[in-house]
Parts: structure tokens; sequence; C-alpha cells
């Protein structure tokens, strides 16, 4: 029988406050009893990193937004839900948040990318591990880019679409790259599970948007 694969606690409970501040309270609700989570309603998980969330309640959770909401006008709420995650987790876990800051503060931009990259990867491979790739994302640098691959991504799965699905990812990537840099990056998902592609893939271009 394959492992389950599991979140951390803190993972899930930023979903939750996440949702909330975007959808509001009876919003988040009507998520978990549509998802059949009723349980976070009355007790969310704790606010440590213990890896105790089955990854397929996070699954359920973000399938019921897309049911809800249809998934056209649900990307604009990714992306707004994913922007929230970042800014909401950079206040919860401020060590981390102010050691990555500190370490890419008298770096260039394009190294300071990278390595802002390589911490997300680090991070969502220790809070949301892959049964199956070790590691789970990976990093890589192109001439004008850097595509960050992510092997196990449980937005696309299970899920058929024509469109990329994962714009909760662009909206953390996105919000990321701004805090990190002061800069705002036309980030895009390239490939992606839910159109038959292997891995889910999205690119970080070198160059920032030029402001108008």
């Amino acid at each position: 029988m394959p492992e389950e694969a599991k979140t951390d606690n803190i993972t899930l409970k930023l979903w939750l406050e996440t949702l909330e501040s975007v959808i509001g309270v009876n919003g988040v609700k009507s998520l978990l009893n549509f998802a059949h989570l009723e349980q976070y309603i009355t007790s969310p998980p704790p606010d440590n990193d213990n890896l105790e969330i089955p990854l397929e309640d996070l699954h359920g959770l973000y399938l019921a937004l897309l049911e809800l909401f249809g998934r056209k006008g649900a990307r604009s709420l990714q992306l707004r839900i994913g922007k929230e995650f970042i800014r909401i987790g950079v206040t919860k876990r401020p060590t981390i948040s102010k050691a990555l800051k500190l370490s890419t503060r008298f770096v260039p931009g394009k190294k300071r990318i990278s390595l802002a990259l390589g911490k997300f990867a680090e991070e969502y491979d220790r809070r949301q591990p892959s049964p199956e790739y070790s590691p789970r994302m990976e990093v890589r640098e192109e001439e004008t880019c850097f595509l960050l691959i992510d092997k196990d991504n449980f937005e696309s799965k299970g899920i058929t679409s024509d469109t990329p699905m994962c714009a909760t990812c662009v909206g953390r990537l996105q919000y990321l790259m701004e805090w990190i840099t002061g800069h705002t990056f036309d980030i895009q998902e390239i490939e992606c599970r839910a159109m038959g592609d292997k891995f889910d893939v999205f690119r970080v271009p070198k160059v920032p948007v030029e402001r108008t």
C-alpha cells in the first residue's frame, strides 16, 4: 500500500485563514461543508509544523473551491488566495522570512530570485513531501528565466483541463518575488499535469515587468 501523502498543520491552518480573509467566515464554512471536512470548522489544525494532515483533505478543499466558484471564476480567486497565503505566511513564520530577506539583501537581482525559488522549493519539500519524488521540486536556470518544476502538486491532481490549473501557486510565486525583490514579475504556468504534461512547470522571468 502506497504511503499516504501528508502536509503539515500550519499549511492547512494558513489555507483556512487565507480563505477566510478572501471569502469570509461563512464562505470557508460552506467550502468545508461541501468538501465533507466539517471537522475543521470546530477543530482547526494547531499552529505547528507536524506532518499530521492528510494531503487528501487539502486537495478536497481545493476541489471544492473550483466546484463552487467554477474553474474560470476561480482563477482570479486562486491568484488572490496564493498571494494572501504567502503574505500571511511570512507574518506567521518571521524567523524563516527574515532569514531569507537577510540572505538575499546584498546579492544581485537574478541571484536573489534563484535563492528565493530554492527556499520555496525546500520549504515545500519539507512541508508537503511527495511519497513518489524526492526532491518534489526542482529549480532550473535558463537564459532568460528560471523554471520551477513541481513533480507532485496536488492542485493539478485528478483534474483534466485545456488550460493550466495551478493559479494558486502562480499567486504564491508572484507575491514571493515581489516581496523579495520589490518588483513585479510576469509568472506563468507553462506546463500542467491537468493538460497532460508530466509535471507542473512555472516560468519566472529574470527581468521584472516594466512600470508604466
